[in-house]
């Protein structure tokens, strides 16, 4: 998988475990799971969807440590980087494609608010030593990123 992450988070003789953000999408989920039971020699020992993780086993003696790292990426490339897959020649560019992620970056700015909020609440709270201006400003700041961190989960605030 060339230019990105392996989708293995952890690897020992015996033991390799895969993670993937792409993963805690079920679709995803059961297709990496179908792939990976077809793997003669390594055999899936526990997997958690929720947190996008499978732990596979295999016999060490039978599979080198290399060998299963390489077979496991290789059937989780289509499955992880779909849009590596080579396209028709003639099909057209995807939208994905020209387009960043946009889970990525409702999680970038979701995690800016909430960082905004937690200074934003101290700064409240240092500034009512400091004069009711100075505390009603900061107040306004954490209710502004607070409405931003709303805004970007508003649909799982009304689930």
């Amino acid at each position: 998988m060339t230019g990105r992450t392996s989708p293995i988070a952890s690897a020992v003789p015996g033991r390799i475990r895969v993670r993937h953000p792409l993963l805690r999408r079920a679709d995803r989920f059961q297709e990496a799971l179908g792939r990976l039971e077809t793997l003669d020699a390594v055999g899936v020992t526990e997997s958690n969807p929720a947190v996008g993780s499978v732990l596979l086993s295999y016999d060490p003696a039978v599979l080198t440590p290399d060998d299963a790292r390489s077979q496991v990426e290789a059937l989780l490339s289509a499955v992880l980087h779909p849009a590596e897959a080579a396209p028709p020649p003639d099909a057209p560019a995807s939208v994905a494609e020209s387009k960043p992620a946009a889970p990525e970056l409702k999680w970038r700015i979701n995690r800016a608010a909430k960082i905004g909020m937690m200074g934003s609440m101290g700064a409240t709270l240092a500034a009512l030593g400091v004069g009711k201006r100075v505390h009603a400003g900061f107040g306004t700041l954490f209710v502004a990123f607070m409405l931003v961190h709303m805004t970007v989960q508003r649909k799982r605030l009304f689930q």
